[in-house]
């Protein structure tokens, strides 16, 4: 019980200091050496919101509110993806998808949905890597590819099949990155690889 205590509040400090790190930028008490550093911030703020996510998805036992919650930060970092918003919230969006997706895959309990749902973003997102059409949409395959594989790889039932996908996205990648022949199939490699891995490593652990 302590010890489930203790990591609530961990976790509660280290969502707090990730999203003051994550928004550095827009506070203008802090001092001009510290917001001079605000790229380095926002990188130690990923890594402290994952921690809180990990955290949260195991010292509270109310599941329900937890994956509600996460649901709703999903929701909002989509609308900072695509929604005409201040540049510094734009550029929270990863972050927060990232970390909200770790915390909804640990704590809900629409497993079947849940999986959908995660293999149809994670598909959109290739889909986007590959459309001709529009930069933008391009420059957010990532986001949706990532928490997509994220959530699939915790919430899936077939844990071997989550590796094979993994790994078969991480021999895509590195064929991609290796090929000389298509250009757009080469910048896409590394989107790929980071994917699979990320997938293999939460499958693996789960």
């Amino acid at each position: 019980m302590a010890k489930d205590k203790r990591n609530q509040l961990l976790a509660i400090g280290f969502f707090g200091l990730g999203i003051i790190f994550l928004y550095v930028e827009g506070i203008s008490l802090l001092p001009l050496r510290i917001v001079q550093n605000a790229v380095l911030l926002k990188g130690i703020s990923l890594v402290l919101l994952s921690i809180a996510a990990i955290l949260a998805g195991t010292a509270f036992e109310n599941k329900r509110w937890i994956s509600v919650i996460s649901s709703i930060g999903l929701a909002i970092g989509l609308g900072f993806l695509y929604l005409p918003v201040p540049s510094i919230l734009r550029g929270s969006t990863f972050h927060i998808l990232f970390a909200c997706a770790i915390t909804f895959g640990m704590t809900t309990a629409a497993r079947r949905m849940a999986s959908i749902g995660s293999a149809f973003f994670a598909c959109i997102g290739i889909v986007f890597l590959y459309q001709p059409f529009s930069p933008l949409l391009g420059s957010t395959a990532l986001h949706l590819l990532l928490p997509g594989v994220i959530v699939f790889s915790i919430v899936f039932s077939q844990r071997t099949l989550c590796e094979q996908i993994s790994i078969g996205l991480i021999a895509l990648g590195l064929v991609a990155l290796c090929q000389p022949f298509l250009i757009l199939f080469y910048q896409t490699g590394f989107q790929l690889l980071l994917a699979g891995l990320t997938g293999f490593i939460v499958a693996a652990h789960r």
